[in-house]
């Protein structure tokens, strides 16, 4: 068995050990290596991406929480990364890599790999950044909304599921909740269920693709100004 072969039936066999339903971290099996490949996730599907990631060695530029090392491209806010769908830009790049650059490290190309290992890579990418971005808004001390500008972002990006009666919604919450609120809703952010059901609910899918896409993309003014216009509400 090649060294492909190898790779693969660790991960399968470490993530088919993984609790799927539980939002907690799920526990290290004997000899899992924590610091090297970070602590195991509830999600057996992501701690899979998360292993292809790590095990092809794009942890160790990029790091498995995203904060790059060195020269590395910053996957957290690349806008790249950003416009990506399903993989649509990343896979592309690492099936062709990057030459070396003035300011940028090389990085090889892929090509050898699967392609559902290259979007499992694009997939881990996407749950980190979306990780470490809502950490960084939540922390970040958000400018005054300008409630105006939040009713355009709704009207254009969030009206078209929510439609505009948010039933007293800034009566509920205050700031903090509305951001939590908005950039990771509770009803989309535990592991997906693996019954034929969940897996064909296209309106949840979309919802989590959408809601990921503004957590990745949004800057703390675009924040602001939805928790102005959601507090009004």
């Amino acid at each position: 068995m090649g060294r492909v072969g190898h790779v693969v039936c660790g991960v399968v066999a470490m993530a088919a050990s993984l609790v799927a339903q539980s939002a907690a971290p799920a526990p290290a099996r004997p000899g899992y290596d924590v610091d090297f490949i970070g602590v195991p996730l509830a999600d057996p599907v992501m701690q899979h991406a998360k292993e292809t990631f790590v095990l092809y060695g794009c942890a160790y530029c990029h790091g498995v929480t995203l904060i790059a090392r060195g020269e590395a491209a910053d996957l957290m806010h690349s806008a790249l990364v950003g416009a990506d769908v399903d993989g649509s830009a990343i896979v592309p790049l690492l099936k062709a890599g990057i030459p070396q650059t003035a300011k940028l490290s090389p990085m090889p190309q892929f090509s050898d790999l699967s392609d559902r290992e290259l979007h499992d890579i694009a997939r881990y990418i996407h749950y980190a950044r979306q990780e470490g971005r809502y950490k960084e808004l939540a922390d970040a001390a958000l400018p005054r909304g300008d409630a105006a500008a939040g009713t355009a972002a709704f009207d254009g990006r969030c009206a078209s599921c929510h439609g505009r009666d948010l039933d007293g919604v800034g009566r509920r919450y205050d700031a903090s909740g509305l951001l939590a609120a908005l950039l990771k809703p509770k009803a989309l952010g535990a592991a997906p269920s693996f019954t034929v059901e969940a897996r064909s609910d296209a309106r949840l899918a979309a919802g989590r693709a959408a809601h990921g896409r503004l957590l990745e993309n949004a800057t703390p003014g675009e924040a602001a100004n939805l928790v102005a216009y959601l507090s009004a509400r």
